[in-house]
């Protein structure tokens, strides 16, 4: 299966058990490290999705690819209620995996990570 329908899937059965996905893409080739992000290698900067749950907004700036000495990953803030970061890891060998972040409250920055050889080709945030 090729990455647009695994994610087309993951991002719909999410939606379905969170009541609402707010999913951001950066490009594949953005190399932005935590230190010195550039304007040019960002996704949109915000993006809001009412939640099917509490019908309020909930709004998610744009993540933010981190590497580190142990792997890639990715961090989200979002405002409006609680959510749990995620992200899309592809591995050289052709396998493609989700990664959850921890949950946080409104307002704190939710990371997650990918194993030591992953690359992250998604990411977003999951309300509630």
């Amino acid at each position: 299966m090729k990455i647009r329908p695994r994610v087309a899937v993951v991002t719909a059965s999410l939606a379905l058990a969170g009541g609402g996905v707010a999913g951001f893409a950066a490009p594949a080739s953005a190399s932005v490290v935590e230190a010195a992000a550039t304007p040019a290698a960002s996704a949109p900067s915000a993006a809001s999705v009412t939640s099917v749950t509490s019908g309020s907004a909930f709004t998610c700036g744009t993540w933010r690819y981190l590497r580190g000495d142990n792997g890639h990953g990715a961090s989200i803030t979002c405002y409006g209620q609680p959510f749990t970061s995620y992200i899309v890891c592809h591995r050289a060998d052709g396998i493609d995996y989700l990664r959850f972040g921890d949950r946080v409250r409104s307002g704190r920055t939710s990371t997650a990570w990918c194993d030591l050889n992953g690359e992250v080709i998604d990411a977003g945030a999951i309300p509630g």
